[in-house]
């Protein structure tokens, strides 16, 4: 949840954007007039695809930055087709969305992903436009708009394009129609195209034979509107078994699942039954409706007992149901796949642990416990219900920006991708909107799904368009994410930086999301590919609100800045930092850093200098720790402790773990003296782990009980940061079975530390 950027040259691009959008308003209603012809537009359009094409083959510019800028809201049309009037591109008004109308156009051109799909279009009267359009990859006529293709805008939106002059701009997916050759609205000078014999005269045998052309060449769209025309056509019972056997099959190809499963549980008996059962089933394991689909899996299996293909989606099937129902999840296997994987995208079930859904007094709605949880104990194992992903190897992020002028916020990374992918899903399975749709909006008002022109209009609600809804609702609820957090802990043990730019990922969870913040949290997100595991971060009793950090607590140099989601964080370490006198912030921060100079020398002189840095840093806290913790001490302390414990200086090593482990809330008895005991955990900060193994070390010929102990928290603590345990050994069981030996750098499987 952090990936917001507020910085000079962000605003720079603010103002600048903000000057040329209202140089662009002040041409508003002007009348159209081209300034390209056809041949031009289309020597243009050619130039950007060699460009286009280069990039992509990574013989672009290294440093170059794709900027985009959200454009002023505007809702997504909700009237009917037959409501409208036609026009054509003399008609348009710049800068305006032509409310009440529809334009019907041609692609001249195979069209062009360039950050949205790019198109060079015709009206009837040969007039040339460019057509710009955001999510239409999964109605692009089964992956592109051939050159040919027929085009219904409605209420076009004519605006400023980059690098062009003006063109049509479609946002939502429900406002442009994908026109077959054969349909009457096609107009006559375009219908060469069509098939020499007369269509009118097709009876259904001959839409269903086409439509299988179309679906052996991997046209599943274009096969879905012959099976559809078929229907029409008073089909025999026999045809209708066909028609919407592959009219449900071409819809599962293309993930249209509730067009699907419709399909395919309305196919008559006949020579597809099996095959359309099983599709029914599998697209029942799709739509995460497991006990369904185990249920027509056994029956499948139960009347073919030799298909051995339905006896391994039944036990898949059953096996996922296990993990639904109780939690049960082989997480060395999970890891194994994330990293072998890509996208990391694993084929598993949510689990929903003790915990319940309920409205806090100030934050809206929360996750509460159900029953008092132990430290540790797993309280959720959520799938995202989206995942948007780079690889780290091809990073692509880092240069893309998309600036937000109604928020004044920039954003970096995925979440225009996570943002598109989730409004194909929910144009796609317009039965899984609610779990979008219901997501917290920050005061936007309740949104829907309807349909127009029997197509699904996402968030029809007016005022609070489809794609601009759903994107304050990614935005606000999205998280950012490690392909695996062992590989994440693994890079922050090593390396204390935190470089956010590792989170390759992000995606959306959405029973997850309903945690809110607190700086001083209880529970802990950890990542396996796209699976979310939360874990309590210390013991919780019964009917307690559940808390994660939306960003990781500050080392105190400046206030949290929530104002995004639209809180300010009310904790006692926040509370202190804005009661705090600056130049007391101003001094930690500038004695942190010294600390982390100093230590980076292995000379008594700068460990001594460290020491006494520590020490005046400790003295900027005034107020005892009982009332607020110091997060900004752990770092510099856990540091120090790695310095004494290769040197052999136990007892310095222990003493600055201890202090360490107090600063971030832990209440610790015993030791050397007394058996080692938490009686409370504290915060799961990076490197808690290693702190840890440090005090195990030291413990471990003084008092070799309590070395046990340490040892039993060390796996706890990577329990909690990690998600699981079961690697632990792999990753830092060399710390116990060769105590004391020079460390081996560079290795990642059991590794020391």
């Amino acid at each position: 949840m952090d990936r917001f950027i507020r910085d000079p040259e962000s605003e720079k691009l603010l103002s600048e954007h903000n000057r040329t959008l209202e140089a662009a308003e002040a041409l508003g209603g002007t009348p159209f007039k081209p300034n390209m012809t056809r041949d031009e537009l289309l020597k243009q359009f050619k130039y950007w695809q060699k460009t286009n094409k280069e990039q992509s083959r990574g013989q672009g510019s290294a440093s170059a930055v794709n900027v985009s800028f959200a454009i002023p809201i505007y809702p997504p049309c909700l009237a009917a087709l037959k409501g409208l009037k036609k026009v054509m591109v003399k008609d348009l008004l710049l800068e305006t969305h032509h409310r009440g109308s529809y334009i019907l156009v041609r692609s001249i051109i195979q069209a062009e992903n360039m950050g949205a799909v790019m198109a060079i279009v015709e009206d009837e009267q040969k007039d040339a436009i460019p057509l710009r359009m955001l999510n239409e990859k999964l109605r692009c006529q089964d992956g592109c708009v051939d050159k040919g293709q027929v085009l219904l805008v409605k209420e076009p939106y004519l605006t400023s394009m980059p690098d062009t002059e003006y063109g049509l701009r479609v946002d939502h997916v429900s406002d442009i129609m994908f026109i077959p050759l054969f349909d009457e609205m096609v107009p006559s000078v375009w219908r060469e195209r069509l098939p020499e014999h007369e269509t009118s005269q097709w009876m259904a045998r001959d839409w269903l034979n086409m439509g299988n052309e179309y679906l052996n060449r991997g046209k599943f769209y274009s096969a879905t509107e012959y099976y559809s025309k078929g229907l029409e056509c008073s089909p025999t019972e026999e045809e209708k078994h066909y028609l919407l056997y592959y009219r449900g099959l071409a819809f599962f190809q293309v993930d249209e699942l509730d067009a699907a499963l419709r399909d395919l549980d309305a196919v008559p008996a006949g020579p597809k039954s099996d095959k359309a059962l099983r599709g029914k089933a599998q697209t029942l394991y799709r739509l995460k409706r497991f006990r369904e689909s185990c249920d027509l899996f056994a029956k499948l299996c139960k009347k073919k007992p030799e298909d051995l293909s339905a006896g391994n989606d039944l036990r898949e099937a059953i096996a996922r149901l296990a993990e639904q129902k109780k939690g049960g999840y082989n997480f060395n296997k999970m890891q194994e796949k994330a990293s072998k994987t890509h996208p990391p995208l694993l084929d598993h079930a949510t689990w929903i642990g003790p915990v319940t859904v309920r409205q806090t007094k100030s934050q809206g709605r929360g996750l509460f416990t159900t029953e008092a949880v132990k430290v540790g104990d797993l309280l959720l194992c959520e799938k995202a219900f989206e995942y948007a992903t780079e690889h780290h190897s091809r990073p692509r992020w880092s240069s893309t920006l998309h600036v937000n002028t109604e928020t004044r916020t920039t954003t970096r990374g995925g979440q225009l991708a996570l943002t598109s992918s989730i409004i194909e899903k929910l144009c796609k399975t317009p039965s899984l909107a609610a779990a979008i749709t219901d997501l917290h909006s920050n005061g936007s008002r309740q949104v829907s799904t309807g349909l127009v022109d029997d197509k699904p209009v996402v968030d029809t609600v007016p005022f609070l368009p489809c794609r601009f809804q759903v994107a304050r609702i990614i935005s606000l609820n999205s998280f950012g994410s490690p392909t695996s957090s062992r590989g994440d802990h693994i890079h922050d043990a090593r390396d204390a930086s935190g470089n956010p730019g590792r989170l390759h990922n992000c995606g959306i969870w959405p029973y997850a999301s309903m945690i809110n913040h607190s700086c001083m949290s209880n529970a802990h997100r950890a990542f396996i590919g796209d699976m979310m595991i939360i874990r309590a971060a210390t013991d919780i009793p019964a009917n307690t609100e559940l808390t994660i950090w939306y960003l990781l607590p500050a080392p105190e140099n400046q206030p949290m800045d929530f104002s995004h989601w639209g809180f300010e964080c009310s904790c006692t370490t926040c509370v202190d930092i804005k009661a705090t006198e600056t130049r007391i912030l101003e001094t930690r921060v500038r004695q942190r850093a010294q600390i982390a100079i100093a230590l980076e020398k292995s000379s008594e002189y700068s460990r001594s200098r460290a020491e006494v840095l520590i020490d005046r840093l400790t003295k900027t806290y005034p107020r005892p720790l009982e009332q607020v913790l110091r997060l900004g001490l752990w770092e510099p302390l856990t540091l120090i402790a790695g310095a004494y414990d290769s040197l052999m200086q136990q007892n310095e090593a222990r003493e600055a773990v201890v202090q360490a482990l107090a600063a971030v809330g832990f209440v610790l008895e015993g030791g050397v003296e007394e058996p080692l005991v938490v009686k409370k955990w504290g915060l799961a900060m990076d490197n808690l782990v290693v702190a840890w193994i440090i005090l195990w070390g030291t413990l471990l010929e003084v008092a070799p009980e309590s070395a046990k102990q340490a040892e039993r928290y060390a796996r706890m603590a990577y329990l909690i940061c990690v998600g699981e345990e079961e690697s632990f050994d792999a990753t830092y069981g060399m710390n116990f079975r060769v105590a004391r030996e020079p460390a081996e750098e560079s290795q990642e499987e059991g590794w020391v530390v």
